[in-house]
């Protein structure tokens, strides 16, 4: 959610700094997500000035081009070549002096630099609307009033917005705060200071009721309230209003649906505008759509209704989808004359599933979805009357018609709040004054108040707020987690025996920590993914009947997309090192009603194994350092392997599709590892202690000549058969192929270590081993020993 500042400060007026607002806000709950600088023009027009052609003459060496002498009121005339068609001797003109930057509507930012344009020098540049971005005519260079000033700012001729966007992660519980008067009212609450509604409407209404309002599904809309206005113009809206929405990241579309946007986002309630001739029988209705009708939204998309969408309805036709959007069939128009303000309360499940249903996630909807203020329907509606009157002239053509079912609509809570019971969940004594304070802030009321406690009444826009110990968590959220102190004393219970869950949880900890300290970062990607990856058609993959987006449609089978759509996304932003893992699950249809779930640990890793620096040279991730990784991983979870021969383990380079679906280039190797069956194979290990040793081990190397499909497990396999006893490990410290060795041969030099319990080796003991191992290699894998 975007907060204008500018448009904040007229809701209230902090000593503090914006940054320390922003802190203050992060730390109650309302998590600010970045700062941006907004201009309604860019660049400010810093550095243009106002000018006067003095002369013009047509350029020697081009027909289209002319040479103009140009006084920016710096006491010396410039010389600029022109290729607009309207430059002429006498006018005021906006200039662009050599150094300026300039910001086209279009296009890149350049800089103003001495020039030489077809053999004539150019000392700056005479700009039409669309070259610095205050519109978008380029027929020619833009003349000012002639009375127009000489080289003053050209900021001075123009109304330009500066602004500062505070980008605020809201939580799907704070619908109280989806607004710019919220966020005043939380700012208030942190300070201790007041805020107010920056317009007050005073209007006069007649007291006309043209409209039949009806709410035939009332526990789902309990109010609504209504307004006609007659004869207005449909037109652009003021500069203040449209850089306001620009600010936000709205596209300003008239005075109309501007001013319903500006109420929405300044107040939190939205509203709607109906062109009121195309409404039938000067009815209203909300009441659920009829399964299998059809409907087109503002979006010019054709809508197959369920059934279980609420609807605006006429005499004769569905007119919007409650809380969500629009029809075509009454959308205001520059035609349109009269309008039919909406400003309703609606049940927030309801919307929630209708704008699931069709994929729509408005700005509406979002409101809506999270609780909007069931008080302000009528003030809403009178705040946008005020400013459509003003900029969209027209008549009030009605009273506020306000129908309301007291029985569905959501009431003011009574709840105790008892000081023993802040105490107990703050650790703190929390002054009396200071939570009355807090509390009327946050706009409760205090009915009574007594020892015991107070007895508040918890506005309608709270509607998360329906406990004592919610009430006690808004105190905390203001008084500030950080001035609730620690005790010296440091409380522990002591561990009970782990159960299965619990073993389970405490194994993932081990991997977790493991990975961590090798480098790898924790991720975790959604659940759905594209279709693109798992064809809905496949056997036993889940498709989404109602995805959120066309990037969520079916339920994943593996968690290696997610990873490298993480891993894509990181390395379009230059990062050099990507190692990640992820926990997650994979979600496939047995049969009709019937699903599995399988745990998965995904290990990703691309571009360097390890960080560049003086000693040592970046070296690519490969296979073999996917699996050095699962071999530490395997000892530490006393697991003899992690490979695919044991049903565990998915390893090597991912599917060229999906790295085409996701963008993600090489290097790159994946592990995706059955969670479940890697940690039940670890829970049967038993640990049963061993002496230290009390002899030396002893190391003997073989390089063995090997046909080139010979593997290492091969030799492995044949060295436990071998010596049982002796041998403890063997690992392979060189490769080599090449001359003098034939083309299908290599060389494996391996180290083999060899330990007594009982006493220290003899070398004769040793040599027979060897020669054992040495006759067994040559005859069955026809190994020679090179010397």
């Amino acid at each position: 959610m975007k907060i204008s500042y500018k448009h904040l400060l007229e809701f209230i007026q902090p000593k503090e700094s914006l940054e320390e607002i922003c802190n203050l806000l992060t730390n109650s709950g309302l998590e600010v997500e970045g700062i941006e600088e907004f201009e309604s023009v860019k660049g400010s027009l810093k550095g243009l000035v106002t000018g006067l052609v003095v002369s013009r003459e047509k350029h020697p060496n081009a027909d289209k081009l002319s040479l103009t002498k140009v006084d920016i009121g710096t006491g010396e005339l410039l010389s600029i070549v022109c290729g607009a068609p309207n430059v002429d001797a006498g006018q005021k003109v906006i200039v662009a002096p050599v150094g300026c930057t300039i910001f086209p509507l279009k296009g890149e930012s350049f800089t103003i630099g001495k020039a030489k344009i077809r053999g004539e020098a150019s000392e700056g540049m005479i700009c039409a609307e669309d070259e610095i971005g205050i519109g978008e005519s380029h027929d020619g260079i833009l003349v000012l009033p002639r009375d127009t000033p000489i080289g003053i700012p050209a900021v001075e001729l123009f109304e330009i917005t500066q602004d500062s966007i505070v980008e605020i992660g809201l939580t799907a519980n704070r619908g109280d705060a989806a607004s710019h008067l919220g966020i005043a009212r939380e700012i208030g609450a942190l300070l201790n200071i007041g805020f107010d509604f920056p317009i007050t409407p005073n209007l006069s209404y007649p007291s006309e009721k043209p409209f039949n309002i009806q709410l035939k599904e009332p526990e789902f809309c309990p109010r609504y309230s209504g307004l006609l206005i007659e004869n207005i113009k449909v037109q652009d809206s003021p500069d203040w209003l449209k850089s306001f929405l620009k600010s936000i990241g709205i596209n300003p579309k008239n005075n109309i649906v501007d001013i319903t946007n500006f109420v929405m986002h300044s107040i939190g309630q939205p509203l709607h505008a109906f062109d009121a001739n195309k409404i039938s029988g000067k009815t209203i209705e909300v009441k659920k759509a009829v399964a299998g009708n059809t409907f087109v939204s503002l979006d010019q998309v054709e809508r197959k209704l369920s059934g279980e969408e609420l609807m605006i309805w006429d005499a004769e036709k569905p007119l919007a989808i409650a809380g969500v959007i629009g029809g075509q069939n009454s959308s205001v128009s520059e035609q349109t004359t009269s309008i039919f303000i909406e400003s309703a309360y609606f049940e927030p499940g309801i919307v929630r599933k209708s704008a699931k249903t069709h994929a729509l996630n408005t700005d509406s909807s979002f409101r809506f979805e999270r609780g909007t203020n069931p008080d302000i329907t009528k003030f809403a509606i009178g705040l946008a009357a005020h400013l459509i009157l003003e900029n969209g002239g027209g008549t009030l053509a009605s009273a506020i018609m306000d129908q309301v079912n007291h029985d569905f609509l959501p009431q003011r809570a009574e709840i105790l709040l008892r000081k023993s019971q802040i105490k107990r969940i703050c650790g703190i004594e929390i002054p009396d004054e200071k939570v009355a304070e807090i509390v009327t802030n946050l706009g409760m009321q205090i009915l009574r108040l007594n020892n015991e406690g107070w007895e508040l009444s918890v506005p309608a826009f709270k509607s998360d707020v329906t406990r004592e110990i919610d009430v006690i968590e808004e105190i905390i959220r203001i008084y500030g987690f950080e001035n609730i102190p620690l005790n010296e004393k440091m409380n522990a219970s002591l561990p009970k025996p782990l159960g299965h869950t619990d073993r389970f949880v405490a194994k993932k900890e081990v991997i977790s920590n493991y990975l961590r300290a090798h480098g790898f970062h924790e991720m975790q990607a959604n659940s759905m993914v594209k279709e693109k990856y798992f064809n809905p058609e496949t056997d036993g993959v889940i498709s989404l009947k109602n995805p959120l987006s066309g990037d969520m449609g079916v339920m994943r089978q593996s968690l290696i997309p997610g990873a490298l759509e993480s891993i894509a996304y990181n390395q379009k932003r230059r990062a050099e090192s990507i190692l990640l893992f992820e926990f997650g699950k994979s979600y496939t249809q047995k049969e009709a009603g019937k699903y599995a779930e399988t745990n998965l640990l995904c290990i990703s890793a691309s571009g360097s194994s390890s960080v560049e620096s003086w000693e040592q040279k970046p070296k690519a991730v490969d296979y073999f350092f996917m699996k050095r990784t699962l071999t530490g991983l395997a000892k530490l979870l006393a697991v003899n392997e992690i490979s695919e021969k044991n049903g565990l383990l998915t390893l090597g380079k991912p599917d060229s599709q999906w790295m085409k679906i996701s963008d993600c280039k090489e290097p790159l190797v994946v592990a995706e590892i059955n969670l479940d069956k890697l940690i039940k194979a670890s829970l049967k290990f038993k640990f049963t202690p061993q002496e230290l040793p009390k002899f030396p081990t002893v190391r003997r190397d073989l390089s063995l000549v090997i046909d080139k499909a010979i593997t290492f497990d091969q030799i492995s396999e044949i060295s436990r058969k071998t010596e049982r006893k002796y041998l403890t490990d063997m690992f392979v410290f060189d490769v080599y192929e090449g001359k003098p060795l034939d083309e299908n041969k290599k060389s494996y030099s391996i180290a083999f270590m060899l330990y007594d319990t009982e006493k220290t080796m003899s070398d004769k003991q040793i040599d027979s081993i060897m020669e054992k191992l040495m006759l067994n290699f040559e005859k069955e894998i026809g190994a020679s020993i090179r010397k």
